[in-house]
């Protein structure tokens, strides 16, 4: 017969009381993204933001390095971008980023080989890259996230924020929520990928906008590597305009 040990009360308080602080520390982690969102339009505002359009360019100090136009209907995942890839080919992607099925043209040349999955691929992973850039603060309540409050910073001018950790499909990040405002003004991450010693990549948010009724910032300075990430042309409707997957 296999006896159940007792548990000493002071283990059973510490377990409790840990459990009580992870606890208080998740809610205080959700109402401070309730209260960012909030700032940024709200749930109904960004419910009704079905259909995206902008340009996501990299800048390298006054160079201007990449620039990707791109198209997403977040209702069906329908997805178009284009640019140039690592070859320097020209290319247009017309994807669905649900099912990851689609139609690409090289050089002006519809793909129909072996190339096509790598064309995909591609733009799959420009998706997953640039959407997260564009949509920075409003992921913070998306299923799968972990929140984690995180404490609060300060500046020798008496500004406050209150620090949202996040972790976001293994990688992590760190939302600075500004007090008075409750804008997010800085967004920090740590790729899995990166060196240990490797400092997290600050991102300065600036250039907020209204764009259908959702509060964006389009220009995003990262501060630790001289470069700029530029939301060209942006465009946020509640309805998909006619023809706007079309290659």
């Amino acid at each position: 017969m296999i006896r159940c040990l007792q548990m000493p009360k002071s283990v059973t308080f510490l377990s409790t009381l840990l459990l009580a602080t992870s606890l208080l520390a998740q809610n205080a982690a959700d109402e401070l993204a309730r209260r960012a969102i909030e700032a940024l339009g709200g749930p109904a505002a960004l419910e009704k933001a079905r259909y995206f359009e902008f340009t996501f360019v990299v800048q390298h100090g006054n160079d201007r390095a990449t620039s990707f136009p791109q198209r997403w209907d977040r209702v069906t995942g329908e997805y178009r971008v284009s640019g140039r890839d690592p070859k320097r080919n020209d290319f247009v992607v017309v994807m669905n980023v649900k099912t990851r099925k689609g139609r690409a043209w090289l050089n002006g040349e519809e793909v129909h080989d072996s190339r096509l999955n790598d064309v995909l691929g591609l733009a799959y992973l420009r998706f997953k890259n640039d959407t997260l850039w564009l949509m920075m603060p409003l992921k913070m309540l998306d299923p799968g996230v972990r929140r984690e409050a995180a404490g609060e910073r300060t500046d020798s001018c008496g500004h406050t924020w209150d620090l949202v950790k996040l972790t976001i499909e293994g990688d992590t990040h760190w939302a600075w929520i500004n007090r008075d405002t409750g804008i997010v003004e800085e967004w920090d991450m740590r790729l899995q990928s990166a060196p240990a010693e490797e400092p997290p990549v600050q991102v300065m948010f600036r250039d907020f906008a209204r764009h259908g009724g959702l509060w964006l910032s389009t220009r995003r300075e990262v501060r630790n590597k001289n470069q700029t990430v530029v939301l060209e042309n942006l465009k946020v409707a509640s309805e998909v305009p006619k023809g706007a997957f079309a290659k």
